[in-house]
């Protein structure tokens, strides 16, 4: 009996002090395009002093994972990204055939950021991006589900035309053929904006209706660039790109 308690008390403490990056050699192949580097800390709360997914640099991650999910074949952690153009929190629950579970995640970044995804080279985007993912799931990186809001705040462009565009939200949600859907319309601003969304098997499309609100001569201006121009005098704006080019 004693023998037997020794070793749980001798697995206990490996456990609690295992280092981050031993840990990491054990998990990268089921983290996908998401690496690590720098590591230090313990398996139980770690930092990590570089973070990439497809390459790309987000910054530094700390985490902090609770021991009860491991009973039941999921590991749970609270996770903070900071330091890069993101910053980013919420709760991941992975299993072990390799999904990822978000919830109650909060991401923000500038809003070039976005730049590769909506695709218009003439213009530079300002502004703030902030997405709030009520649930997500994900495998091997890549979006199955997802429900939750984004805001462009204080949306702006520059470059081949300059003007202030106010302020954007788009709101997403799992459909039941495993796509995920959203609308996006503006809040009021110099921009009239009404669209529609689809990211289905690693592809996105969008088409949306863009407009100067009161004849605004900066966003008809900047209009030109954005999309096809109608003759209504607003412009059609259609998108399809793979996620992957977005990183």
């Amino acid at each position: 009996m004693l023998l037997l308690l020794a070793l749980v008390v001798v697995a206990a403490v490996v456990a609690i002090t295992c280092p981050a990056q031993f840990a990491y050699r054990l998990l990268a192949d089921r983290l996908g395009a998401v690496k690590l580097a720098g590591l230090s800390g313990s398996i139980w709360q770690g930092h990590a002093a570089s973070t990439q997914v497809f390459g790309t640099e987000l910054g530094t991650l700390d985490w902090q994972l609770h021991a009860a999910p491991l009973l039941q074949g999921e590991a749970a952690a609270h996770l903070i990204l900071n330091g890069g153009q993101i910053n980013a929190s919420g709760d991941v629950t992975g299993t072990f055939d390799g999904a990822m579970q978000i919830s109650a995640a909060t991401i923000r970044a500038p809003a070039q950021f976005a730049a590769p995804a909506l695709d218009i080279p003439a213009l530079q985007l300002l502004g703030d991006l902030e997405i709030v993912i009520t649930q997500a799931r994900l495998r091997q990186a890549w979006p199955e589900s997802a429900n939750g809001t984004a805001h462009w705040r204080n949306a702006a462009v520059t470059g081949a035309a300059q003007a202030q565009l106010g302020d954007l939200e788009a709101t997403f949600a799992s459909a039941a053929d495993g796509s995920i859907n959203g609308t996006v319309h503006d809040l009021g601003g110099p921009l009239q904006l009404s669209g529609t969304f689809v990211v289905n098997a690693g592809s996105y499309d969008a088409e949306a209706k863009l407009r100067a609100r009161d004849g605004n001569a900066q966003v008809g201006e900047a209009l030109r660039y954005i999309g096809e121009v109608q003759a209504d005098g607003s412009s059609l704006l259609r998108i399809h790109g793979q996620l992957f080019k977005v990183f």
